[in-house]
C-alpha cells in the first residue's frame, strides 16, 4: 500500500501542505532530502492512527487520503527541518547553499516547528474523526493510542484550557489528562469511564453520555490548567456525580458499578439482642 500512496506526494503537493518549504520550481533540495522521511512518517501514521488492518481505507476514501497526505508532509518536515540548515528567504525557508549564508535563527525555526506541529495536531484530529466512523476501528490499538482519555483533541485544548496554545503545552496537557482521568474514575466509576472511552472511539453515544462526557472534559481542561499549588474544583465533580445519581436508569453502567454499590451499601443496624454495639 505504501508503494501506491507515496507517489501521490509530489513536490507541488508537499509545498502546498508546507508552504514554508516552497522552493523555486527547479530547486528540489528540500523535497528530495525528505523523501526517506515520507516513508517513515507514513508507517508511523498507519500504525498509530489509521490502524494496520485499515490501511486500505487510505486509497478508498478521498477525504482520508488528503488528510493522510497532509499528515505525512507535515510530520516528515517537522522531524527533519532542524538538520536541513534552513535559511529564511523572501518566499519561505530554504536550505543553506553557500558558506556565506547563515542558517535561520533557532527562534525562527522553533516558531516554525510549533506552528506546523499545531497544524499536525489538527490534521491528526481530523483523521481520527474519520476513522471513528469505520466499523471496527474503535477496538484497535491505534484507537487506544489516539484516545487514551476523553481529552485528546487539539480543539478541546484550545477551547477548555487557559494555557498558552503551543504544541508543547498540548502534549503536556494530554499527559496531565491521565491524572485527571484517574480522579474521574474514582467519581463516576472505572466501568463507566471505560464505557465512555469505548463510545468516544466509535460513534455510539447517547445524549446522556454526552452530558457527562462534556462535564468530564470541562474538569480535565480545568485540571491541566492548574498552576503549582492550586487545587482542583471538587464542585465540578460533585455536580457530575449528582447527575449520575439522580438519573440511574439513564446510566446503567454506573448504576451497576462497584463504586455505586459501595456508595449505596446499607450501614449495619444494631439490634437489642446484639452483645456488641457498633457506632458508625
Amino acid at each position: 500500500m505504501k508503494s501506491d500512496f507515496l507517489p501521490l506526494i509530489t513536490k507541488a503537493v508537499f509545498e502546498a501542505n508546507v508552504p514554508a518549504a516552497r522552493m523555486p520550481e527547479r530547486n528540489t533540495s528540500v523535497f528530495s532530502r525528505l523523501e526517506k522521511m515520507f516513508s517513515i512518517a507514513y508507517r508511523t501514521m498507519v500504525f498509530s492512527i489509521v490502524g494496520e488492518p485499515y490501511e486500505g481505507k487510505i486509497m478508498e476514501d478521498e477525504t482520508l487520503q488528503k488528510a493522510c497526505i497532509r499528515f505525512v508532509c507535515l510530520d516528515a518536515f517537522i522531524h527533519t527541518c532542524r538538520s536541513l540548515d534552513l535559511v529564511l528567504t523572501a518566499t519561505g525557508f530554504g536550505i543553506v547553499s553557500t558558506e556565506s549564508t547563515a542558517p535561520a535563527s533557532k527562534a525562527r525555526v522553533d516558531a516554525l516547528i510549533d506552528e506546523l506541529s499545531i497544524e499536525l495536531a489538527k490534521t491528526n484530529e481530523q483523521m481520527v474523526d474519520i476513522m471513528k466512523k469505520v466499523e471496527g476501528w474503535s477496538g484497535t490499538h491505534a484507537a487506544s493510542l489516539q484516545i487514551p482519555t476523553l481529552f485528546w483533541r487539539w480543539s478541546d485544548f484550545e477551547r477548555l484550557t487557559t494555557l498558552q496554545k503551543t504544541a508543547a503545552n498540548f502534549v503536556s496537557a494530554r499527559s496531565r489528562a491521565v491524572a485527571a482521568d484517574a480522579i474521574l474514575r474514582r467519581e463516576i466509576s472505572v466501568e463507566y469511564m471505560e464505557e465512555l472511552l469505548s463510545k468516544e472511539r466509535g460513534v455510539a453515544m447517547t445524549n446522556w453520555d454526552n452530558a457527562i462526557m462534556s462535564k468530564c472534559r470541562d474538569f480535565i481542561g480545568h485540571f491541566v490548567s492548574l498552576q503549582e499549588g492550586q487545587k482542583y474544583n471538587t464542585q465540578m465533580l460533585s455536580l457530575m456525580v449528582e447527575s449520575l445519581e439522580n438519573y440511574p436508569d439513564d446510566y446503567p453502567t454506573y448504576t451497576a458499578s462497584r463504586l455505586h454499590a459501595t456508595r449505596h451499601a446499607q450501614r449495619y443496624q444494631n439490634k437489642k439482642e446484639d452483645s456488641t454495639f457498633f457506632f458508625m
